[in-house]
């Protein structure tokens, strides 16, 4: 489970944003709060919603996230995930370097015991003294490179240095626990435009090409929005839906419950090549394609394999818009799946934006976060939780639509 994530220099993030999931130790023992199994003292939520207004910065702190995701488990000479970075593009920031610094729980080291890492990066690109109209163009074209690198656990609750490189020293810092020398050649091959992990993954270290298969994994329930690579086209949508055992069986019952006139789904070779869905439905005679089911039906169809995964095996689903095109009650109940013990065994994390409200009251004050810009246009996020005398028994909708929790959307 994630336990906190900060970015900064980022797009629209220019000083440090938070997403602290930490449940303070004076909120009661609730389902949806779950024990972290390295630090059983520390509760996190299953879901986390971020809500304010259009442009706040919402779907840019969940990119973020996706970013580093990407950033450790690309391939070798693979700089893509690199040139998504974007810094905040003020004279003060353009050429500061863009920093993620991710707190998660996992069973990386080769006892299999779980424990809390925290993994930095720190991302540059090159400088230059050209400055007019076509700056971004330019900033985008000058190469991107780690800055800095460092990966801790939390032995007995004290930081200890798994690894670390710096762009300006030579050499990258291992320690016993990789399973590599610090000489070993396969470090020579680090280069400026990959991460340590991706570049070990590959080269037969089993430590790293656990962490980047992880990654990898979270990435495959991601909404289209923050990673192509994670929008499911129909060839990728089939294969989603064969992922796990049963898969396609709940799909298809969770569309019939959600919506009334299915009856049933068949996936058939495509007009040209690929594969096509058709949908059975009470009352007409044939099957209909999926192009036309209604928006609300394709947008959950797209959503329900990436999430089914994240419940059964991956973990986490980062989704964009989560209501998109989908009736609140239906988001609602997504949400419902993510916190029930009984679904949700695995303790998987939902962490979404949402642009109805009408979800806050069936949230907890520590499963939302308010996303707004300040006068400069900066992104700040803060927990409705840190709202001073919030009282647990409060309709959040109504505290959020007072503006007491801050993030209300104004015209004119």
């Amino acid at each position: 489970m994630i336990h906190r994530f900060s970015v900064s220099n980022y797009f629209s993030v220019r000083d440090e944003a938070t997403l602290d999931f930490r449940i303070p130790r004076t909120a009661p023992d609730l389902p949806c709060f779950r024990r972290s199994r390295a630090r059983p003292e520390t509760r996190l939520p299953t879901v986390a919603v971020l809500i304010g207004p259009n442009a706040s910065g919402k779907t840019t702190l969940l990119r973020a996230l996706v970013n580093v995701f990407q950033i450790a488990s690309a391939g070798l000479g693979d700089d893509q995930p690199l040139r998504k970075v974007v810094p905040f593009l003020s004279d003060e920031t353009r050429h500061e370097p863009t920093r993620f610094c991710l707190e998660m729980e996992a069973d990386w080291l080769d006892d299999g015991q779980p424990a809390v890492f925290r993994y930095v990066l720190e991302v540059a690109r090159g400088e230059s003294e050209e400055a007019d109209a076509r700056e971004l163009e330019q900033l985008l074209l000058r190469p991107a490179t780690i800055s800095h690198e460092a990966l801790h656990h939390f032995p007995r609750g004290r930081p200890r240095r798994l690894l670390e490189r710096k762009h300006s020293q030579s050499g990258v810092y291992v320690a016993p626990e990789l399973g590599i020398r610090p000489g070993d050649d396969r470090l020579k091959a680090v280069r400026a435009d990959t991460s340590v992990i991706a570049t070990l993954d590959p080269l037969n270290v089993p430590f790293a090409s656990r962490v980047a298969e992880q990654f990898r994994g979270y990435l495959r329930a991601v909404s289209p929005t923050l990673d192509s690579t994670g929008k499911l086209h129909a060839d990728e949508l089939a294969i989603a839906l064969d992922a796990a055992d049963g898969l396609r069986q709940r799909v298809r019952n969770e569309l019939r419950c959600s919506d009334l006139g299915i009856l049933d789904l068949e996936v058939r070779d495509g007009p040209a090549k690929g594969v096509a869905f058709w949908f059975r439905h009470e009352g007409i005679d044939g099957w209909l394609p999926l192009g036309l089911e209604s928006s609300g039906t394709q947008r959950l169809f797209g959503l329900l394999p990436q999430i089914e995964l994240a419940l059964d095996e991956i973990g986490l689903a980062v989704l964009d818009d989560l209501d998109g095109d989908l009736h609140v009650d239906i988001a609602g109940e997504i949400a419902r799946w993510f916190r029930s013990p009984e679904r949700n065994p695995r303790n998987a994390q939902l962490l979404a934006t949402s642009h109805n409200v009408g979800l806050l009251d069936d949230l907890e004050k520590e499963e939302v976060f308010v996303v707004e810009k300040d006068h400069s246009g900066a992104t700040r996020v803060h927990g409705a939780q840190d709202v001073t005398g919030l009282r647990r028994d409060a309709r959040l909708y109504a505290k959020y639509r007072s503006g007491a929790l801050g993030g209300v959307p104004r015209f004119g």
